[in-house]
């Protein structure tokens, strides 16, 4: 059997989550941050237009509110506007540039617009920001499988297992790439193990 016979899985390629609610005072009425938490609500419940309607007006009261743009940025790539993400992405880099989730989200952009060098590099920034992030780890993995970067991707899905052991893409992944990088027992062991942890990664 072929070492290249599986496919990477990237159910959970998606953009850094958005942004907790934030808590406004009680006689707000019409604020920034009460249009940001109707947002944040309104994607979580799927309503992706309805979502950047709320950013848009969040933005709108507050032009300097960068979690406003970067989580507008994942609604929009959700909705399959991936200049208008990457457009949300950098203007809260340009805001807040310490903003760990704004680079990783834009990375993530880059990696669907095929600028695979653009990503790579954002992950980097991201990693150097905030260490602690499995999820970046993963999604820098899976680029540098497209780069043909095998050992740079399984030190990168290692490194996301060691912060979150049970993140089965991060399993499946490293299969794959230890797959083709020639090592077939110990990829398929790595598929197993993803497929026990989630029954999604069952061939």
């Amino acid at each position: 059997m072929q070492a290249t016979a599986f496919s990477l899985r990237r159910l959970a390629l998606l953009p850094v989550a958005l942004f907790f609610l934030w808590t406004a005072p009680a006689s707000a009425q019409e604020t920034a941050i009460s249009h940001f938490n109707a947002g944040v609500r309104k994607f979580r419940a799927g309503d992706l237009p309805g979502s950047i309607a709320e950013f848009d007006r969040a933005i709108a009261m507050n032009p300097e509110y960068w979690k406003a743009y970067t989580s507008r940025g994942v609604a929009k790539q959700n909705s399959g506007d991936l200049p208008g993400a990457l457009s949300d992405q950098s203007r809260a880099i340009e805001l807040n540039p310490k903003n760990a989730a704004a680079y990783s989200n834009r990375g993530t952009v880059y990696r669907d617009l095929k600028n695979l060098e653009a990503a790579l590099a954002d992950y980097s920034t991201a990693l150097s920001l905030d260490p602690s992030d499995w999820y970046t780890y993963s999604n820098r993995g899976v680029v540098e499988v497209d780069k043909g970067q095998l050992t740079a991707a399984i030190a990168d899905f290692t490194k996301a297992i060691e912060l979150k052991p049970n993140f089965a893409e991060a399993w499946y992944n490293r299969g794959v790439a230890k797959r083709r990088a020639g090592d077939v027992a110990d990829g398929d062991a790595d598929k197993a193990h993803a497929a026990q942890l989630d029954p999604r990664y069952r061939n």
